[in-house]
């Protein structure tokens, strides 16, 4: 092979646009290298293309285990400059198209631990992490949808792929290279498997990144049956819920929403006025306690319906009641170790990947700003305390009723502000609650005045919302006219 054109190493398990992409290279000066399997089908299809072991002087050897691992390859991949290959006797890659070895499909394919350990790509990987690493000269591409904006990129710069074309493929290799070593770990070491995801006819298994089972979230199952898919969804919302309030609190979900929260000198005092909010909605709930569940709490738990409850202690009374319930999953929770393990957010759809940072503390609950209505009591105060951080953890758009020691109604997920205000009034007075002198919370601002008017005339004497509408002065100007205190926080907590 020549020194002076530029060269690409093809090594792809899916060959779906191979043949096409190879001419299209070849049309564009490049010279090709490819190992066995992919040599051979650009061979048979009259394309000139030299083999890895020819081009390394290296012949495959562990029954192809080791191909492209070699100095020729990785010294021409991961060179900044030509001139640094100067006196090594290795020559430049400029491209280097890989995809891997399709493990997802071995793991749905066969049990068999040999014949996934041998379907476990290596030199894949290495390649694409060492060319992604070099984007400053190198191009990698891992998946054929990106051939045809390859070649139109290289015919709109000269032939010469640009730098944000070669970020931008490093980037989705890094990502490749990720969510491939997170399905090994999770399917061949540290998957456990589940009996189906959020209906029966899903499939369904969880892991924890680094492997290992719940002693690494910070949880232990005393008893019941084993946690399913829609318990951990439930658990990781509820304790997250559970870590925004205080010690003295309870909180109960369903379906990832809560349902109610109280406060109370005891856990069964916090337990009885979450349960007060919203009752029919608690049945098969979460409950979970920031304090130790005493013997008359773990009684009351024992004659109710629930899936889980989670508590960081209980006592032996406590613990002698639950475990009369044979399905019950009970959990002793170490709060500090569950925060650390969970910290973080990411959604994963198929190649999409959303991360965000965490959304936490409430600093804007040091000093939000009064815009209408008289100044809040202490009692009110606390009521917005409560509220805010309830709001946080419904979906949006969420409205949350409360008093100081407990919620009174939640309106969650509704498309309009209005309507889930409407519900949240509609589920306390179903609950036979009284609203009058209670504080709201939006996680959102009010885009009219409507949702404010609405649960005033409900009762409530106190709102508690971002801000940040176009019409924030027309809110506040019916806030003023109803007599009802209007705090802005300046911070939004939207929930999807």
């Amino acid at each position: 092979m020549s020194s002076g054109n530029r060269r690409a190493l093809l090594s792809v398990t899916d060959k779906s646009g191979l043949e096409s992409f190879a001419r299209g290279l070849v049309e564009r000066d490049y010279e090709l290298l490819a190992s066995g399997g992919t040599a051979r089908v650009l061979a048979e299809a009259g394309i000139k293309v030299e083999e890895v072991s020819d081009y390394t002087g290296q012949d495959e050897i562990l029954g192809g285990r080791v191909k492209t691992l070699h100095p020729a390859i990785h010294a021409g991949i991961l060179a900044e400059k030509v001139e640094d290959l100067q006196g090594t006797g290795y020559q430049p890659i400029d491209l280097v198209v890989v995809n891997l070895y399709d493990f997802a499909g071995t793991l749905e394919r066969t049990d068999d631990e040999g014949e996934r350990v041998e379907n476990i790509d290596i030199g894949g990987p290495t390649m694409l992490r060492s060319a992604a690493k070099n984007f400053s000269r190198t191009t990698v591409l891992c998946d054929p949808d990106q051939y045809t904006a390859f070649l139109e990129d290289l015919d709109s710069h000269d032939g010469m792929a640009s730098l944000e074309f070669r970020r931008d493929c490093a980037a989705r290799v890094f990502s490749t290279t990720a969510q491939y070593d997170g399905l090994i770990s999770g399917g061949l070491f540290g998957g456990h498997e589940l009996r189906y995801g959020e209906n029966p006819h899903q499939a369904a298994t969880w892991s924890v990144a680094g492997g290992g089972g719940l002693a690494e979230l910070g949880l232990t199952l005393n008893g019941g049956k084993a946690l399913s898919y829609n318990n951990l969804l439930d658990v990781v919302s509820t304790l997250k819920l559970g870590a925004d309030l205080p010690a003295d609190a309870c909180a109960v979900i369903k379906h990832t929403n809560p349902c109610g929260v109280g406060r109370g000198a005891t856990p069964l005092q916090a337990l009885d006025n979450a349960l007060a909010c919203d009752p029919v909605s608690a049945f098969g709930g979460i409950v979970a306690f920031g304090s130790e569940v005493d013997d008359a709490t773990g009684e009351s738990l024992a004659g109710r319906f629930l899936e889980v409850v989670l508590a960081p202690s209980y006592s032996d009374g406590a613990r002698a009641a639950l475990s009369r319930k044979k399905n019950l999953r009970w959990l002793d929770v170490d709060h500090e170790r569950f925060a650390a393990a969970t910290r973080g957010n990411e959604r994963h759809f198929g190649r999409l990947i959303l991360r965000q940072a965490e959304d936490s503390g409430f600093p804007e609950l040091d000093a939000p700003r009064l815009v209408a209505g008289p100044t809040p009591d202490e009692a009110t105060q606390d009521a917005a305390d409560l509220a805010w951080r309830v709001a946080k953890h419904v979906k949006s758009n969420a409205i949350v009723l409360a008093a100081s020691d407990r919620t009174l109604g939640i309106g969650a997920g509704q498309m309009s502000r209005v309507d889930s205000s409407r519900i949240a009034i509609e589920k306390a007075a179903i609950a036979g609650l009284d609203l009058v002198g209670s504080v709201a919370a939006s996680d959102g601002f009010f885009p009219f005045a409507d949702g404010l008017e609405t649960l005033a005339e409900a009762g409530v004497k106190c709102v508690i919302q971002p801000g940040g509408s176009i019409r924030d002065d027309e809110v506040a100007a019916a806030a003023d006219r109803l007599g009802v205190s209007l705090l802005l926080t300046g911070t939004r907590h939207f929930r999807h």
